[in-house]
């Protein structure tokens, strides 16, 4: 009975870890590349985009929606976040409600308006919760 215990304890750790693993850098790179092919006027913005600093120039949103997309972050036809991938990419455990609260918060679609990441990307990074992205 103590065995299944642990073995039950384990994998709920195990699953745990999983869920709130973060997207490894090379891979946001690959993506940032990658969306240049249909966007080559956002290369002269890359520098920046990979220093976190993101103008606000239609190259740069159509840039971040699609590195966003590519990444399941976004959805490109709704114009809605995956939170829950989010929360993985800023390295959230989706079980911390407050840091959840943020997220959803900063990812609240506005009312007629036309929605790009940048903006939900950029209300979560100058919070608490971009120290995540910033140290990786």
């Amino acid at each position: 009975m103590k065995f299944y215990v642990f073995l039950i304890a384990l994998l709920g750790l195990v699953f745990a870890e999983e869920q709130v693993k973060s997207i490894p850098r090379e891979e946001i790179v690959l993506r940032c590349e990658e969306c240049l092919i249909p966007n080559p006027a956002a290369r002269k913005y890359f520098v920046k985009i990979l220093d976190f600093k993101y103008p606000d120039v239609p190259e740069v949103d159509s840039h971040m929606d699609c590195v966003a997309e590519k990444l399941g972050l976004w959805d490109l036809k709704t114009g809605q976040f995956n939170v829950e991938r989010l929360a993985a990419f800023f390295s959230v455990d989706p079980n911390n409600a407050e840091d959840m609260d943020i997220i959803q918060n900063c990812v609240v679609k506005p009312q007629e308006e036309e929605v790009h990441v940048r903006r939900g990307y950029l209300c979560i990074l100058n919070s608490r919760l971009g120290d995540n992205v910033l140290r990786a």
